[in-house]
C-alpha cells in the first residue's frame, strides 16, 4: 500500500502466486466497523484476508482442486455493520459467487451464475 500524501510505500506483502485481480477493504475509523483489514484475489484461485499490521495472512481461502483452478476476479467485504459480523464475497472466472462467513468461519453460501462475475 502506498501513502499517496508522502509517497511512501507502507505496507507490503506477497499476497498471491502470480497476479493479484482484486482488492478490498473495510474497518477502520471512517470506513465501517472493525478492525482495519483486507481482502484480495488472485489468479492462483485463493482469496487471502490481511491485517495490514502483519504481513502474513490472517486467512487463506484456498481451492480443494489444484487442476484448472479458476481466477479470483472480484472480491468484497459485506455484513459489516457493527464490530462482530463481516463476510467476503468472491467472484471467479467461470461464474461461482461465494460468501465466506468470518465469524462462524463457514461457507455461508455459493452459486454459478454461468459467466465470469467481474464485481460484487
Amino acid at each position: 500500500m502506498l501513502d499517496l500524501e508522502k509517497q511512501k510505500l507502507f505496507w507490503q506483502a506477497k499476497a498471491h502466486e502470480g497476479i493479484s485481480n482484486c482488492v478490498d477493504g473495510a474497518g477502520a475509523e471512517g470506513c465501517g466497523y472493525g478492525p482495519c483489514e483486507l481482502v484480495t484475489g488472485g489468479r492462483d484461485g485463493c482469496v487471502r484476508l490481511w491485517d495490514p499490521r502483519q504481513n502474513a495472512p490472517v486467512l487463506s481461502l484456498e481451492p480443494v482442486e489444484k487442476e484448472l483452478v479458476p481466477d479470483c476476479w472480484s472480491v468484497a467485504f459485506g455484513n459489516a455493520h457493527n464490530t462482530e459480523e463481516r463476510v467476503i464475497a468472491s467472484g471467479y472466472d467461470n461464474g461461482d459467487v461465494k460468501i465466506f462467513d468470518l465469524r462462524q468461519n463457514m461457507l455461508l453460501w455459493e452459486t454459478n451464475l454461468k459467466n465470469g462475475v467481474c464485481g460484487l
